[in-house]
């Protein structure tokens, strides 16, 4: 019998091609859309997180955990929104700068559309007993999504040794050292690269840069488990590591004509009305340069409209920030309560599109070379620990939030109820906030 005839032949070869995705056509625009409408309709504070990657991960498939670990990495690296800058990033390395903005305005699209009509709401019919209870409701079961978040996250990028360290200290830099956020990821950065190299020059410190049998014992199972894992990972050929990536000079001296085209619109628009101007020029300034996630955007937008400039009091601004931690997207989607203060509709739209429009190009420009370099295995290792730190800060949000939240039996238990139900159940999160707003409604009246 020739090699060729052999029985098991075939399974073999077969076994040794690369696992693509169920879905082999280019991913289309319209199921790019169609995916971040619903990632956004169901995405809660950094609940959105979590929402994203089962949505990339395994409902999708278009990235692998790793692949959306590594986006999730340049979303806090950059300034913003993480939220919004990692929709830009998916979006980007699936269809390019199309792609990004299909992602980020179909993600950010349900938020606006509530957040307007929950600030016309306000300002026309003033406070209402049924939308307090309504709110204080949802702003429990926000925490019980985020809580769920943070241990998905925790469980796929926290599963070394070494990463555990540092996702702990990410937390204790924040939570007891008011350290910002460029220092924690400094520290990361630094200590991820130093481990890099000790690993390499002195062989036991890879037992920390391992998963967590390294630090028990080396037998045969333990040894092969891992390039088990690294060989499944690598096989399987999801949309990202199949979509091309736009590195040469003219791809980039393209994309950065296209994006100061848009600035340039934006800038010309705005100017059409004195107010709008003010407000959309100072959250680019908000955007651009603010680093720390939507969090650590609020102290500067409240210094600006309420300070500054006056166009909201202390009162409205908190009322304000309620409605953006109970609606759907990022807590920056407060500029839109602020814009319509300003300038009714336009001026909504205008403070949205100024909050987010600096770092989403920021991520347009970087995306390509940042997943280049992040397919070298060094890059790799770097990147998953600044991640890890970043899963430690999420942490310290929890707890605020929490604090803030969880000040009755109802609310404690309206948060468990929400973070079991999506934790050990497959009802998708736009049903479990449906139902705890009926359950809001009749509790928290």
């Amino acid at each position: 019998m020739k090699p060729m005839d052999r029985p098991g032949t075939d399974a073999i070869k077969n076994a040794q091609r690369p696992i693509e995705s169920p879905d082999e056509s280019r991913v289309t625009l319209w199921l790019l859309a169609r995916t971040f409408l619903g990632i956004g309709l169901a995405s809660f504070s950094l609940a959105a997180l979590g929402e994203a990657k089962e949505w990339m991960t395994t409902k999708r498939k278009w990235f692998t955990a790793e692949e959306y670990l590594q986006g999730l990495g340049l979303a806090q690296l950059l300034p913003g929104a993480p939220t919004v800058n990692l929709s830009s990033y998916l979006g980007f390395r699936l269809r390019g700068l199309p792609g990004a903005a299909v992602a980020t305005v179909c993600f950010l699209t349900p938020c606006f559309l509530l957040m307007l009509f929950l600030s016309y709401l306000y300002f026309h019919y003033g406070e209402m007993a049924v939308v307090s209870g309504l709110f204080r409701g949802l702003g429990a079961l926000v925490i019980g999504l985020v809580f769920n978040t943070i241990l998905n996250l925790w469980r796929s990028g926290v599963r070394t040794p070494f990463n555990c360290l540092l996702a702990v200290s990410g937390f204790a830099m924040v939570f007891w050292f008011h350290l910002g956020i460029i220092g924690i990821l400094l520290i990361a950065c630094g200590a991820s690269l130093a481990m890099v190299l000790l690993e390499s020059r002195f062989p036991a410190f890879a037992r920390w840069a391992g998963d967590w049998k390294g630090l028990k014992k080396n037998n045969a199972v333990s040894s092969r488990s891992p390039d088990h894992q690294s060989r499944s990972a690598s096989d399987f050929l999801s949309a990202c590591r199949r979509a091309p990536l736009p590195t040469g000079w003219r791809d980039m001296a393209l994309l950065i004509f296209l994006l100061a085209s848009l600035f340039a619109a934006d800038l010309a628009l705005i100017r059409l009305r004195p107010e709008i101007m003010r407000m959309g020029s100072s959250f680019l300034r908000i955007g651009a340069l603010t680093f720390g996630s939507g969090y650590a955007m609020l102290p500067f937008i409240q210094n600006t409209v309420v300070t500054q400039f006056g166009w909201l009091t202390n009162s409205q601004f908190a009322v304000a920030l309620a409605l953006s931690l109970i609606t759907p997207g990022p807590v920056t989607i407060i500029g839109v309560f602020i814009g319509y203060k300003v300038a009714g509709i336009p001026g909504a739209v205008a403070g949205m599109i100024n909050m987010y429009l600096p770092a989403w190009a920021m991520t347009t420009v970087v995306a390509a070379p940042y997943a280049r370099a992040g397919q070298a295995v060094h890059v790799k290792k770097v990147i998953s620990g600044i991640v890890a730190a970043f899963i430690g800060t999420l942490v310290v949000v929890l707890i605020k939030l929490s604090a803030n939240t969880l000040v009755d039996i109802p609310s404690v238990a309206m948060a468990a109820g929400a973070f079991f139900v999506q934790r050990f159940s497959k009802v998708d999160t736009v049903w479990i906030v449906l139902g705890g707003a009926l359950l809001s409604l009749a509790v928290f009246h």
